[in-house]
Order: C-alpha cells, then structure tokens, then sequence
C-alpha cells in the first residue's frame, strides 16, 4: 500500500503533471488503436483481392 500512498501523494502534488501523462497515454493508446485498425484493414484487403 505504500506505493499507492505515494502515487496518490505526487498525483496532489502535481495535478497538472498528471493531467500531461493522461493525455499522452490516451494519444498512444490511440494512436495504437489507429495503426491497428490500418494493418487489419490492409490484410483484410490483400485477402480479398487474391480470391
């Protein structure tokens, strides 16, 4: 529980640090998702085009 107790300790201290990192893991996350959804799209699309 200690480092949970710290986590929440810098997340108060720094509210706006915090604000930063959650929006760049979204953006990754998203930008993840994106990448993703092109590579399925494009095997999807090779696929269909040999049959």
């Amino acid at each position: 529980m200690a480092v949970v107790d710290t986590l929440i300790d810098a997340v108060a201290a720094n509210p706006g640090l915090t604000i930063i990192l959650v929006v760049l893991l979204a953006l990754v996350f998203g930008a993840y998702l994106f990448v993703r959804r092109i590579v399925v799209n494009v095997a999807e699309g090779y696929d269909q085009g040999r049959q």
